[in-house]
């Protein structure tokens, strides 16, 4: 299994969850709306009570696992978040932030949790932090230069891209003992792009993006300098505007004009761009994506994608593992696609480290982690492909652990063989059916969804209809959430290609 649901991971294991834009000059889509029509629009919004945001985002919190959530408090004043108390890492106070961000309505959070210093020294720290970059294969031979005190890491000199930048803050911000990191890191664009260039590629990956296909966002660059501007739905989906936006050639990204509201999101402008999608505008738009992600891109015509039916098999040659699953995510993640086959091999770059050296790296790189440093992990390696055996408390550690292996410069496959110990608990179905219920309302807030929710034994049922495979994927992930023993996910999805791609194909 795949780390896809890490929120913390730009990948990001999102979450699970996990999003067409618009570009200026020319404004696509239903002109702007006045002032006294958004003042309309405002007076018609549903208002939402702070105690009843408290209570939603408490109870996720309580249900994420591997986090200490009864040491974390909730406060909610207008729409803003504030969270304070105590974890034990800087990755779950992290966490703590993204399960706030997806809520209904929340226009922002300000994560005030503080993070437990060790015991470690910051030699210590500095030393794994540094290795923890020299050996992230999802950094290229980076410069830049790490100072530690009293646990806070400061990290100065020069990357390739934004991209790299977010990259080396999670590497250093998963090393035991560190609680914050001030990324001082400066972007040198070595391949300068023009701004309409910039600004046309921006804008046509949010057209085909599954996770931006209700929304209106105008795009303009200066100076290879993106400001965006428009409306989505949730703080989580103004955060991966952002992302999305920090293409090769962009040296920053600015979303202050970017408004929060679910209740302004248009879902026929989803139904527009799923009737015309077809083969063809799929392939367009993978080598549009492969072309412009920083990470994927030094690799991207080595790459060839066939389209059948929505189905995507990647095929070719790529030097990195990193890169082999992150082009399986960005195909997943383009409008009309309905399963990705990844076939693409890994022919690592440079000197291949030997299976023991391998190991050593394996193990190394997990005892950096805060979350598996005590864990008894057993290690395999033959011809690069890792084999991972012993005991983990949850599904979280299971894919932070494959995650972190995967960065393992050599490292062409990785068999997550990893038991979890902490089986299913029993939870009332009631309980399980109300937990639901809720996290559809205030993560799955889209007002197209249709999700009748029963709950017999442990065993969730979803029946209904939803618009996409994405919102499909979420619905059976916050049924998990909420204590579903294998939940049975019923849903017909209204929007799907329409050359005849089947519905048996369950997506991650």
């Amino acid at each position: 299994m795949n780390c896809r649901s890490l929120a913390f991971i730009t990948l990001s294991f999102s979450a699970a969850a996990s999003m067409t834009w618009m570009s200026g000059p020319p404004f696509f889509g239903p002109p702007s709306l006045s002032a006294a029509e958004r003042g309309a629009s405002a007076n018609e919004r549903p208002v939402f009570d702070p105690g009843e945001l408290e209570s939603a985002i408490k109870a996720d919190l309580d249900d994420a696992e591997s986090l200490a959530a009864d040491r974390i408090t909730v406060e909610v004043d207008d729409s803003m978040v504030t969270l304070s108390g105590t974890v034990s890492s800087l990755m779950e106070k992290r966490r703590a932030g993204e399960i706030a961000k997806r809520t209904r309505s929340v226009q922002g959070v300000i994560n005030q949790i503080y993070v437990e210093p060790t015991s470690r020294s910051d030699d210590e720290i500095r030393e794994d932090v540094l290795m923890r970059l020299r050996v992230n294969d999802s950094l290229d031979r980076p410069e830049i230069v790490v100072n530690v005190e009293n646990g806070r890491v400061a990290m100065t000199g020069k990357v390739d891209s934004l991209a790299e930048k977010r990259l080396a803050e999670t590497a250093a911000a998963g090393v035991r003992g560190v609680v914050d990191v001030q990324n001082q890191l400066t972007v040198a664009l070595t391949k300068p792009r023009t701004d309409d260039e910039l600004r046309d590629e921006i804008q046509a990956l949010i057209v085909n993006s599954v996770y931006f296909d209700d929304v209106q966002i105008r795009v303009d660059v200066e100076d290879a300098m993106v400001k965006l501007t428009g409306t989505v739905g949730s703080a989580a989906q103004k955060a991966n505007l952002i992302e999305a936006a920090e293409i090769w050639g962009v040296k920053g990204v600015s979303a202050d004009q970017v408004a929060i509201d679910p209740d302004r999101l248009d879902p026929t402008r989803r139904a527009d761009r799923y009737a015309t999608v077809t083969d063809q505008t799929i392939q367009g738009s993978l080598t549009r994506a492969f072309s412009n992600d920083p990470i994927v891109f030094p690799y991207a015509d080595k790459i060839t994608p066939k389209v059948e039916s929505g189905v995507v098999t990647l095929q070719g040659a790529v030097g990195r593992l990193r890169v082999k699953e992150k082009a399986e995510r960005l195909a997943m993640g383009i409008v009309g696609v309905m399963r990705v086959t990844n076939e693409l091999e890994v022919r690592f770059d440079g000197d291949v480290p030997s299976d023991a050296e391998i190991i050593r790296l394996s193990q190394a790189a997990l005892a950096r982690s805060p979350n598996l440093d005590r864990r008894d992990f057993r290690i395999h390696s033959q011809a690069a492909h890792v084999s991972l055996y012993g005991l983990v408390e949850s599904r979280f550690e299971k894919e932070l652990a494959e995650w972190i292996v995967d960065g393992v410069p050599g490292v062409v496959h990785v068999n997550n063989a990893l038991a979890i110990d902490d089986q299913w608990k029993p939870k009332a179905d009631k309980e399980i059916r109300k937990d639901l219920e809720r996290k559809l309302k205030f993560a799955l807030f889209d007002t197209s969804n249709e999700i009748e929710v029963e709950v017999a034994d442990g065993v969730a049922i979803l029946t209904g209809e939803v618009d996409t495979w994405r919102q499909w994927q979420t619905a059976m992930n916050l049924a998990i959430e909420a204590g579903a023993r294998d939940p049975h996910n019923l849903l017909n999805v209204r929007m799907h290609p329409p050359h005849g791609a089947s519905r048996i194909y369950v997506p991650r």
